[in-house]
């Protein structure tokens, strides 16, 4: 009796939080700052990123959650680049929308400022889909 009762409490949290997911909206995200050059290269990366490795979605939107630029260091301590790091919105080859957790790099010149042309995908994080919008 005790088992039967864990696993549908199990079963009702499981299904409030795919249902409280699937509720999220791309719009709802605060942006931590504002970099409009920043957020459309992001979204032409990622698309490259997806043609190059067939994945089921085009993205749309992208909104920079970080509140700054990190710095990245090398392991004796010298600046070398920064990332940072955005959602992006997709939607799916199956009509269904998506947010991606994204980040990006930019490395350092030898003249020490960044180059936008240097401007590169880094890693992609979770995806969870979202209200289309």
């Amino acid at each position: 009796m005790h088992r039967n009762f864990t696993l549908l409490f199990l079963l009702i949290i499981f299904s409030l939080s795919a249902q409280a997911q699937n509720q999220a909206r791309f719009s709802n995200i605060k942006p931590g700052m504002k970099d409009a050059d920043v957020e459309r290269e992001a979204v032409r990366l990622a698309n490259k990123r997806a043609r190059e490795y067939a994945w089921p979605e085009e993205f749309w939107k992208a909104k920079i959650i970080s509140g700054h630029w990190e710095n990245i260091r090398d392991e004796a301590g010298y600046l070398v680049a920064r990332e940072i790091h955005l959602e992006l919105y997709a939607v799916m080859n199956s009509g269904k929308c998506a947010m991606a957790d994204f980040t990006f790099r930019e490395t350092l010149e030898e003249d020490g400022k960044y180059s936008r042309l240097k401007f590169k995908y880094d890693r992609i994080g979770d995806m969870v889909n979202v209200q289309c919008e």
